[in-house]
Formats: structure tokens, sequence, C-alpha cells
């Protein structure tokens, strides 16, 4: 199991950082999405929508790919 983890965080940290918070917004929106549709949540896919939007807005900013001035 650790193989994987490490095999896909590598790949992940190999995506461009746009690349990156598309994959992030995806993965999340598909998440709500599927629990609203379990929990048969109203609006469900509005949430889904923005959940994405906000998750690739906040990668994209803050995310993975920004450097860190070393302390």
């Amino acid at each position: 199991m650790k193989n994987l983890y490490d095999s896909l965080d590598e790949w992940i940290r190999g995506l461009s950082q746009e690349r990156c918070a598309v994959l992030l917004a995806v993965s999340r929106g598909l998440g709500v999405l599927g629990v609203g549709l379990l929990l048969f949540a109203e609006r469900f896919l509005l949430r889904a929508l923005t959940m994405a939007l906000v998750l690739f807005g906040l990668e994209y900013t803050f995310g993975l790919h920004q450097t860190h001035d070393g302390d």
C-alpha cells in the first residue's frame, strides 16, 4: 500500500500547477456529487460544482507547487 501511495504522490508532484489544481478540483467535485447523490441532498450538483471551483482556485493560488523560502 505504501508503494502505491508513493507512486501516486510522485506522479501528482510531477504534474504542472494547473493540472494538479484541476485534478484536485475534479476529484473533490465528484466526491461531493457522489455523496450528495447517496444522501439525496437538495442542490447537490450546485454544491459539487461550487466545491470544485473553490478548490481549484485555492490549489492554483496556494497549492502544492508554491515555493517556500527556507527557514
